[in-house]
């Protein structure tokens, strides 16, 4: 029983690191290209330096915000 319970542990943090790694690139990969659409649709009267920025700022919290949360 003592075994199972080991790789039952085992298996449970592996799969939770394999889905928070899964979701983690599967965020990055999708939610900037969002992001600047969205940035891009909501921001274009607006000079294209101050929309750059502002996406890449965004961005960069963003991540720092997802990355703490896990």
């Amino acid at each position: 029983s003592y075994v199972l319970t080991y790789v039952r542990s085992f298996f449970r943090t592996y799969i939770r690191t394999f889905i928070r790694s899964y979701v983690r690139s599967f965020v990055l990969m999708f939610v900037p290209a969002y992001v600047r659409s969205f940035v891009r649709s909501y921001v274009r009267p607006y000079k294209r330096m101050s929309v750059r920025s502002f996406e890449i700022t965004y961005l960069l919290s963003f991540c720092r915000y997802f990355f703490r949360s896990f």
